[in-house]
């Protein structure tokens, strides 16, 4: 099951953010119907599964929510660079190989 945090953050005097957690539960409803309260303030909403933030978001004012971090776009790519790697491996060691059957 997910867990929801929406964490808003105020730029104050001298611009130090202030955090304070608005939201942290189970209901994503709940967690993306948030909105920032002034325009000096924005939400983030880390979606947390199995101890790891697998999603990142973050809401301006009069905005929509927008991705900030995606562990399974970035898991996803890693598989592709290695699968990549694995296989020109795959081809050296192939190449090597009938060069020793010589």
């Amino acid at each position: 099951m997910n867990t929801y945090v929406v964490t808003e953050e105020t730029e104050g005097y001298l611009t130090d953010k202030n955090k304070q957690i608005v939201y942290a539960g189970f209901n994503k409803d709940v967690a993306f119907s948030n909105a920032p309260e002034t325009c000096e303030s924005r939400l983030i909403l880390d979606v947390w599964f199995n101890d790891l933030i697998i999603k990142s978001f973050s809401r301006n004012p009069n905005e929509n929510w927008r991705v900030l971090f995606d562990k399974m776009a970035i898991a996803k790519k890693e598989v592709e660079d290695y699968s990549r790697k694995l296989k020109k491996a795959q081809e050296l060691v192939e190449m090597i190989e009938k060069a020793e059957l010589v």
